[in-house]
């Protein structure tokens, strides 16, 4: 209910900002790279030890900006965000080692404060920070491995879509971007880091439990403003 009321609150401040400055609302999209990955609880006695890296991806979508000031401005957004991990864990215990590429799809939503804190002739650079809500579109994992049984290793593995994930992810996310002018346009480049706050129990095998991970992403993105 504390989120639901975060959110709430975040929509009502972009419909009221809205209404106060909808002479200035500038329209834009924005398209990049996303490196994402995903990370857990590291307990010191558990049995096994875990490699994770990174999921390459996509990103982009369109944008709405109030400026509030000349400095400060709120930015409303939807964005298309392939997110996911990539693990590769290996028992203590058994000797079993497996490598799991987790692929998650989501309908992102952010809201952004932007604050323009230095000025170099027709450059801006900009701090922004803010809030984002995930709607999971698909996701798909894929497991492979080798289990070794009586000294025979046997390799196995399995792919699957991911079910019974939660449907809405919630992230705080922070970084820094340039405004500049190309051909005319309002344009920027911007790197966002996101960190997701729910934690998703992400299947690993069949008949195997479940791993606590939560979302994180590194965005590069370029945009424009019409």
């Amino acid at each position: 209910m504390r989120k639901l009321n975060c959110v709430w609150l975040l929509l009502f401040l972009f419909l009221s900002c809205h209404l106060s400055a909808q002479e200035k609302i500038r329209f834009g999209f924005r398209a990049g790279y996303s490196m994402a990955t995903q990370y857990g609880i590291t307990l010191p006695d558990i049995p096994y030890t875990v490699d994770t890296s990174y999921r390459h991806g996509l990103t982009g979508g369109f944008l709405i900006n109030i400026p509030i000031t000349e400095s400060f401005s709120i930015q409303q957004e939807l964005l298309y965000v392939q997110k996911g991990s990539k693990q590769d864990v290996a028992m203590t215990a058994l000797p079993v080692e497996t490598h799991t590429e987790y692929d998650l799809n989501y309908l992102e939503i952010p809201i952004v404060f932007r604050y323009n804190f230095v000025r170099l002739g027709q450059f801006k650079i900009y701090a922004c920070s803010g809030f984002a809500l995930s709607l999971l579109l698909n996701g798909e994992y894929r497991v492979d491995g080798v289990a070794e049984f009586g000294g025979v290793p046997i390799p196995f593995n399995e792919s699957n879509k991911i079910e019974g994930l939660d449907t809405f992810d919630y992230a705080f996310l922070y970084g820094a971007g340039l405004d500049f002018e190309l051909f005319g346009k309002d344009c920027f480049f911007e790197y966002r880091f996101t960190i997701g706050w729910n934690m998703l129990m992400m299947p690993t095998s069949e008949g195997g439990d479940p791993a606590p991970l939560r979302n994180q992403d590194y965005i590069f993105t370029l945009g424009m403003y019409f």
